[in-house]
């Protein structure tokens, strides 16, 4: 290489070098600005987890490219006519046209790509420095169940890096050696000088144990279910097996390590092929992992096992029925797939849960819908769950009023500075109200430039501010990203916006439980540790411990400290009205249909089988129905009720009569006569007739299933024009009936009326509208005006429904 070529070759690496370097470092520094923004707490935890990510990484990354610089050297070294044997009169010096340099530059791209990524160890590295223990021991190594959690892990990743780095090492070597002549065939025979034996021999026996070393942990690998449930019987096989591997592959190291000392290569190859095929032979070897889901022992065992990863431990089997009379269940009539049509026209939702407000009549169930049209700014809906207006449309709550109203009408109005999901990326702001980072010279401008690729850093004026990770997801992830982090869902804390999110802690290797499908794998731990809030206008971050006796969440909160706050610091109204987490009960849900539970086939949308309870009980319920096999009845179910006090979980088992599934009572309401006239008549106007979710309660009627039916208007406006109801009583048998309301077909079924849809039938509308003049009427004489504009809107939407 010409020295204009070499001057040109160095300038380019180094301008990547300065590139790749400032990316990075403006990430960094603008990740700690932006932390600093948030609040103290996040500020102090990230800036301590950072650096500790960037020093694994540094440490790890210089040790891989002094492993490759020191072998590669060697490697040249041994190539060179100085340094030659006697017997090597035939040797070649080093090529010309590559300069020696040139390997050490090999060297540091190679530890560079091949050491990167030991950040992500930081987690399992932290819990191993904290010592986190769950004093519980594992039912087949007996070791802590936190060993899988911070120990095992840890050992993993060290043990794949330390086999990949001596691999590319030895394979690196190699083809030196053969560039350098130091290894050749000479008369059909394949020739190696003395110090190129010795360097390969060092090589293979550092390999030889890297791949021991993998054997080694194989039973934590099968304790920890990586493998299939096991009976202690195999596990003891299985791990007798990984000890002769282990031993197979100290024997190579140590045979490796002899080849120096002049032993045969012939018996080196020898040792290395039986350890390949004992390595061979352990994979094929069968598992029998069918013969535990039949054994009681390890059934009982798995039990107590997936109860500890999968938040369980208070499942109570229950045989019995609530005695709760239908006349305390409050319905829910709108479903998540109808909440664009409930929140109006060309309406964007950009956020929606269930959930409660506090009225001067007790709490109330209602859907918090977030929504925006066009580039307005975002608006608060909240849409009673429970009850429809007379024509069958939605009822919006405003601020201040004792009830809701017919129409779309706002809670509340927010700004677009407000923290919702699909805000964007990066927003500049000036004035008092501005939130993010203070654009207060060019050094932070030209760091926030770069870092999110943002021109208008430059072009921002002075005292501008500029935000970003305005999404509460995006938020929650970066300020904590040891959680899972649930999909942030709308809040009103005392007529304040907040969005909540649950915190999930999430493991690979917990022992013996069941074993999820997971975008990343599998994971076998989803347990409950943390709520998350976030205040939508200015955009603080709270973390709250879900349970005190939690010592994995304890574990992470001393890491965390001061981010974390205790579970007694959690506000009171977002202890009562948390919704239970959908992603949490899937999981559960797989969980007890599982070998271990045999619960029988789950519901998988958890949103099909939400009931919410009466306002006096707070919280959130679900009840999510078992079929049987096959799936024509449902066999029990999982009742999972979260309120301020915490969580509390039953499997109620069905043993007497009982209910459909649901693809059974879809098919039998579907042929009720007057819901085939009732689709007919929806269609007829243009609308399309669109079926709910089924929803299951059990009460001291029997075990009740009801289902909401809407027609969808062209414009896209929801009606509810039909409630299905189903009931298998002790007393009553098996009974199906229809109605505008679950009250009204209820008393369908008991055969007390005949079924007549909402805003259909002129008697019907005629006695609805005489209630209503009478109701204002009422309202006029004593002097009550906001109770008069309320019937007059009621009256309205029955005469003149939304088209």
């Amino acid at each position: 290489m010409s020295p204009r070529a070499r001057r040109i070759a160095i300038a380019l690496a180094a301008l990547a070098l300065a590139l790749s370097l400032g990316r990075w470092g403006s990430l960094f520094l603008a990740d700690r600005l932006w932390e600093a923004t948030v609040s103290e707490p996040a500020a102090a935890a990230g800036s301590r987890r950072a650096l500790l990510g960037l020093g694994l990484e540094l440490l790890v990354v210089t040790l891989a490219v002094l492993w490759f610089v020191v072998h590669f050297t060697i490697a040249r070294r041994a190539a060179l006519p100085d340094l030659a044997p006697p017997e090597r009169d035939q040797a070649r010096v080093w090529p010309d046209r590559l300069p020696r340099w040139s390997l050490t530059a090999a060297a540091v791209v190679l530890g560079v790509l091949l050491g990167g990524g030991a950040s992500g160890w930081l987690d399992e590295l932290l819990l191993t420095l904290d010592g986190v223990r769950l004093g519980i021991p594992d039912p087949l190594l007996g070791a802590d169940l936190a060993v899988f959690l911070r120990d095992f892990p840890l050992w993993m990743h060290l043990q794949g890096r330390v086999a990949l780095l001596c691999g590319a090492a030895l394979l690196g070597v190699v083809l030196l050696h053969l560039a350098g002549g130091a290894i050749r065939v000479l008369e059909r025979r394949l020739w190696v000088s003395s110090h190129a034996r010795g360097h390969l021999a060092v090589l293979l026996a550092f390999l030889g144990l890297a791949l021991a070393w993998g054997s080694v942990l194989e039973p934590f690998r099968l304790a920890s279910g990586f493998r299939g449930p096991l009976l202690s019987s195999e596990f003891l096989l299985r791990t007798l097996v990984a000890e002769v591997e282990a031993g197979l592959g100290a024997a190579a190291a140590v045979v490796s390590f002899f080849w120096w000392l002049r032993v045969r290569g012939s018996v080196v190859l020898g040792v290395w092929m039986v350890y390949g095929l004992g390595i061979l032979v352990g994979r094929v070897l069968p598992l029998h992992t069918e013969a535990a889901a039949s054994d009681e022992g390890w059934r009982a065992s798995a039990r107590g096992l997936d109860s500890l990863a999968y938040g369980l431990a208070n499942t109570e089997a229950v045989s019995r029925r609530s005695e709760d009379p239908l006349s305390t269940l409050i319905p829910s009539l709108w479903d998540a797939s109808v909440v664009p049509a409930i929140a109006g026209d060309s309406a964007i939702v950009l956020g929606a849960t269930k959930g409660w407000i506090g009225t001067a009549a007790g709490r109330r169930p209602v859907w918090l819908v977030v929504r925006q049209r066009g580039i307005q700014p975002p608006s608060l809906l909240v849409v009673s769950d429970d009850e429809v207006s007379p024509a069958g449309g939605p009822l919006a709550w405003t601020m201040g009023n004792g009830s809701p109203v017919p129409g779309y009408r706002a809670y509340r109005e927010l700004s677009l500075e407000t923290l919702r999901p699909g805000a964007p990326r990066v927003v500049m702001g000036t004035g008092p109200a501005a939130r993010g980072v203070a654009l207060s010279g060019w050094p932070t401008r030209v760091i926030l430039a770069w870092a999110l690729q943002a021109p208008v850093a430059f072009e921002a004026p002075a005292g501008a501010r500029l935000a970003w990770r305005l999404d509460p997801a995006a938020r929650l992830r970066a300020v904590a990203p040891f959680a899972r982090w649930t999909e942030p869902r709308p809040q009103l804390v005392d007529t304040r916006l907040v969005w909540t999110s649950d915190g999930l802690l999430a493991a690979r290797y917990f022992p013996s439980s069941l074993r999820l499908p997971d975008a990343t794998g599998s994971l076998s731990m989803l347990r409950p540790a943390f709520l998350g809030v976030v205040d939508a206008e200015t955009g603080a971050v709270r973390i709250f411990r879900r349970d005190g006796a939690d010592s994995l969440s304890g574990a992470w909160a001393r890491i965390a400290a001061p981010l974390i706050e205790p579970r007694d610091a959690t506000p009171r109204g977002l202890r009562e009205n948390e919704p239970y987490p959908a992603e949490l009960l899937r999981a559960q849900a797989l969980v007890l249909q599982g070998p271990a539970w045999d619960a029988g086939r789950a519901e998988r949308n958890p949103d099909a089988v939400e009931v919410l309870p009466p306002p006096s009980a707070g919280g959130s319920e679900f009840l999510m129905p078992f079929g049987s096999d096959p799936p024509r009845e449902v066999a029990s179910f999982f009742r999972a009720v979260r309120t301020g006090r915490g969580d509390s979980l039953q499997l109620i088992r069905i043993d007497s009569a009982r209910i459909e599934s649901a693809a059974v009572l879809s098919e039998r309401w579907q042929r009720f006569p007057f819901q085939q006239q009732l689709r007919d008549s929806v269609r007829a106007a243009g609308a399309t007739f669109e079926h709910g979710l089924v929803r299951y309660a059990l009460t001291a009627e029997g075990q009740i299933a009801y289902q909401p039916a809407w027609g969808v208007a062209p414009s896209g406006r929801a009606q509810l024009v039909l409630v299905n109801v189903s009931l298998v009583s002790p007393l009553l048998g098996r009974r199906i009936g229809a109605g505008r309301t679950l009250a009204e077909a209820w008393r369908n079924l008991r055969g007390e009326i005949s079924p007549t849809a909402i805003g259909t039938g002129a008697e019907a509308t005629l006695e609805l509208a005489r209630r209503y003049m009478l109701r204002a009427d009422s309202a006029l004489k004593r002097g009550d005006l906001q109770e008069l504009g309320r019937a007059l809107a009621y009256l309205r939407d029955l005469l003149e429904p939304p088209k």
